[in-house]
């Protein structure tokens, strides 16, 4: 009698199976690494809305001295320097809560826009440290870092931060910003 070989035929299938399967794992850690970055995004984009919008403390005396019951009363800040110490706290207090969650954190820029009459004055803070310049421009043709033509008193922040990939342990770096506006009598 002879013993025949039997064939290999399945051996297709067993291939197929496990490449499924990877694929599977990988799109798995794929989705579960967005997952990770959304969260990410969704709390400094909270932290960072109300750093900024706390930031907005306007000067009430000086608004109600421009009459705002008869006329346009002119919007300012109370302090720029106040309201740069207030979004940075905001911030840094939002970010310590999170332990092993952000890394390299830093302020990239805090800018104050005051308008008043036809001119806005731009007051920019850069970096952790907070570096201040002055600038001044005219209404309409002063624009934000997004894009937004200046045309009230309102504040600008942007924030930089790594998080740690989970699937090499190697760091991605973000951005995140927002630009907020004082609205009274609106």
């Amino acid at each position: 009698m002879v013993k025949r070989r039997k064939e290999a035929s399945s051996s297709i299938g067993y291939v197929f199976l496990f490449l499924t399967v990877m694929l599977l794992v990988i799109i798995t850690m794929y989705m579960m690494q967005v997952a990770k970055l959304m969260t990410h995004q969704h709390h400094v984009d909270d932290a960072l809305t109300g750093s900024v919008l706390g930031s907005l403390v306007a000067d009430d005396e000086y608004y109600f001295l421009t009459y705002e019951t008869t006329g346009n009363p002119i919007v300012r800040f109370k302090d720029v320097d106040e309201s740069f110490d207030i979004f940075s706290d905001c911030m840094y207090e939002a970010v310590n809560e999170t332990v092993d969650y952000y890394y390299n954190f830093s302020l990239d820029s805090f800018i104050c826009y005051e308008v008043e009459g036809g001119n806005v004055t731009v007051t920019t803070y850069s970096g952790n440290g907070g570096r201040k310049s002055v600038t001044l421009g005219r209404v309409g043709s002063v624009r934000t870092p997004t894009g937004a033509v200046v045309r009230e008193t309102s504040a600008y922040g942007k924030v930089r931060f790594d998080i740690r990939s989970i699937l090499d342990g190697s760091f991605i770096t973000k951005t995140k910003d927002i630009y907020c506006t004082l609205e009274i009598n609106q």
